[in-house]
């Protein structure tokens, strides 16, 4: 018997232990969930009174909204005001202006929670104080105002009335052991302790060190932490579960002395013991089972109500509910605010808000829309309703409410349109002043248009004319210098193959034959250098993709009129200095740049002269310089030099197109030429393209 009844206790006891950390732990998630929805919801609120109070230049009109906000919120909202980034008061207005009001400015609890709020991007709560000529207690809320780049340009210093928030907390716990502890995170300090005696807040309020000592860990349950610890104030043994307010960065621990357990636990093994003895194990598992379940199902409705109720307040819609004799049922804080707003009328359970609107036009309209709601039709209609300001656009649904196949009421929502409606406007007004001008500019460039494009097809057919007729004409030149210079290496295999015959016909020392081989092999190799030449220079195709070799394009062309330059006695000394010498854009146009250039210094060069030809790079470009020392031009003919057909050759000795081309293909690699040039010193031309 001793066993059994030691086993029960035990039984007992670990039951006890359960159910207590199962209770602590809803009642934490259900007041977290609470405290969440309504600090977002008061942000919400302070943070849109706050954007449009900034708004407001004149100050005795910034007093008057700031008073209507107050008498908008009733009771709830205690103070509305508003201070400048520096913590200097803009306006500040309600119940708590009173010269019995301790002295705020010199605080160091508003000091540092103003100072939180500029640091945050939402809403920082003020230290809890206790106010008994005003109110029971009272939350001072900071919410920052700022402009379109994120800078504070004000901050909404408000304060709420506590206490209902206070006498809210006792529907969430199941006992009055069970005590509420609200921990600010960023001061270490007590928001409030429930339930206390407001004589012994002084000593509580404001103290440091809140740190439960942990004695053992009882269990996790997603973000509530259970656990059995010393309280910091009492120094009793307590059982806590803290769970995170994040919103607020507050800890919220509800707790519950350890000897509240013995004593639970002592009151539950009498009963059994003494009732039921016997089926002592049945008894508890179905305790057990029934406790749990009737919890778990208050806790949930519990949770379900404020959770549907906060979201209902938060939303920025207007939402009622109506009875069949549209009588109001239940409403929202929006649709509160706009009635008073628009018709100056204090929304109440019971009411009947057709009798009591101010604009009696709208009531024949809004009473067949009832109707077709009580007669069970669901719908959604536009409504435009006298404001303030101007018209108020709203788009209202109404649903008919059934119990069983009876319509008993209706519930109504109405989304504000106002912005939308106006910007359409604004929209359609300047989309028809846009189309007339569309059309009438329209009209102007098809006629442009039209003139332009029979003078572009022109164009555009002369200049491939013209770039047609300079190709033929450098193509000329250097088919006589490739003649010219092929038939020497041709010359070089005859006599050497002639030379070998008849050496070979005297004796066969071998030895003696590689000077003949030697002139059969540079003869191939010269007349190969000029075909490789020529076919970089006529390469067909406009594309501009390709990676060029300027070096290997210079030497190309000195190659191909290597002749002409020999005939006149022409030195050329060339200096390649340039280290990125890879460009992007068409070999067989750049072959002509410098064919035209090169050959054009040829020609200025009557006699015998010298041409050099240098490169180097400047960032990151390539610069390539090639000097003559030929009779040069006056600054007359520097300025025509690219015209086309311009020349100074004598008739039939020159198109005038070389230099107007060769700017042409520069301006295509998007380089630049400049020429520098003295009647009798002499011509240099400068042409820089970019590299890759």
């Amino acid at each position: 018997m001793t066993t059994l009844a030691g086993a029960a206790f035990l039984y007992i006891l670990d039951d006890a232990k359960k159910d207590r950390v199962n209770d602590l732990t809803n009642t934490a998630k259900v007041i977290e969930s609470y405290y969440e929805l309504s600090f977002h919801q008061w942000e919400l609120s302070l943070l849109s009174l706050g954007n449009r109070f900034v708004e407001i230049e004149d100050p005795q009109e910034r007093l008057d909204y700031a008073n209507r906000a107050i008498e908008v919120y009733e009771n709830e909202l205690l103070a509305f005001g508003l201070s400048n980034p520096q913590g200097q008061v803009i306006t500040f207005t309600g119940r708590l202006v009173n010269d019995s009001l301790p002295n705020l400015g010199t605080s160091k609890k508003t000091r540092r929670s103003f100072e939180s709020a500029l640091r945050k991007k939402g809403l920082t709560l003020g230290e809890c104080y206790y106010f008994e000529n005003v109110s029971d207690w009272i939350l001072p809320i900071r919410v920052p105002i700022r402009d379109e780049n994120g800078e504070v340009v004000a901050v909404n210093t408000s304060a709420i009335d506590y206490s209902g928030m206070m006498d809210e907390l006792g529907q969430f716990v199941a006992g009055t052991e069970y005590q509420i502890h609200l921990i600010n995170n960023e001061f270490n300090t007590t928001q409030i302790l429930y339930p206390m005696d407001k004589e012994k807040y002084d000593g509580i309020l404001g103290a440091d060190d809140l740190t439960y000592t942990q004695l053992d860990t009882l269990g996790v349950e997603g973000d509530a932490f259970v656990m059995t610890a010393i309280h910091p104030f009492s120094q009793e043994d307590v059982i806590c579960a803290s769970i995170l307010i994040d919103n607020v960065d507050h800890s919220l621990i509800v707790s519950i002395q350890k000897s509240a357990l013995i004593y639970e636990v002592l009151n539950r093994f009498k009963f059994v013991f003494i009732v039921y003895l016997l089926l002592v194990i049945a008894s508890v598992l179905l305790y057990k089972y029934l406790k749990r379940n009737l919890e778990r199902s208050i806790i949930t409705l519990r949770t379900e109500r404020a959770n549907l109720k906060s979201i209902i307040e938060s939303t920025s819609d207007l939402i009622g509910l109506f009875d069949r004799n549209r009588k109001l049922v239940e409403f929202n804080r929006a649709f509160r605010i706009s009635a008073k707003l628009t018709d100056d009328m204090t929304l109440r359970k019971g009411m009947d808000i057709l009798e009591e609107i101010k604009y009696k036009e709208k009531l024949e309209q809004f009473t067949e829309l009832f109707d077709r709601a009580l007669n069970g039709d669901k719908f959604q209609v536009e409504i435009v309703y006298p404001g303030p300001k101007g018209e108020l656009f709203f788009k209202a649904t109404y649903n008919p409410v059934y119990s069983g196949d009876q319509v008993v009421g209706v519930t109504f929502f109405a989304e504000d349109i106002t912005e939308i409606r106006n910007y359409q406007k604004q929209l359609e007004e300047l989309n028809a002043e846009l189309e007339n001008k569309v059309q009438e500019r329209t009209k102007e460039l098809k006629a442009k248009n039209k003139e332009l494009k029979v003078g572009y097809e022109k164009l555009q057919s002369t200049q491939q004319q013209l770039i047609r007729a300079e190709k033929m004409a450098s193509l000329g030149i250097l088919s006589a210098g490739i003649g010219h210079e092929i038939n020497n290496p041709l010359n070089f295999i005859k006599h050497g193959a002639i030379a070998l015959r008849e050496r070979l016909e005297a004796d066969n020392h071998a030895d003696e034959l590689n000077p003949y081989f030697h002139a059969i092999e540079e003869g191939v190799r010269r007349a190969s250098q000029i075909v490789h030449g020529l076919s970089h220079f006529s390469r067909a195709g406009d594309a501009m993709d390709e990676s060029c070799d300027i070096h290997d394009i210079i030497q190309n062309t000195l190659t191909l009129l290597r002749s002409r330059l020999r005939d006149k006695e022409i030195e050329v000394k060339t200096k390649f200095n340039a280290e990125r010498k890879i460009i992007v854009g068409n070999e067989g146009k750049l072959h002509q740049v410098f064919t035209n250039i090169i050959a054009n210094a040829e020609q200025a060069i009557e006699e015998t002269g010298k041409i050099k030809i240098s490169t180097k790079n400047i960032e990151d470009t390539i610069r390539i310089k090639i000097k003559d020392t030929g009779v040069g031009m006056n600054k007359k003919e520097i300025d025509q030099m690219t015209d086309p057909f311009f020349t100074t050759k004598e008739p039939g000795e020159g198109t005038g197109l070389g230099l107007f081309i060769t700017q042409m293909i520069i301006d295509e690699h998007g380089g630049s030429l400049d020429v520098q040039s003295k009647k009798g010193e002499g011509t240099t031309f400068i042409i820089t393209l970019k590299c890759t």
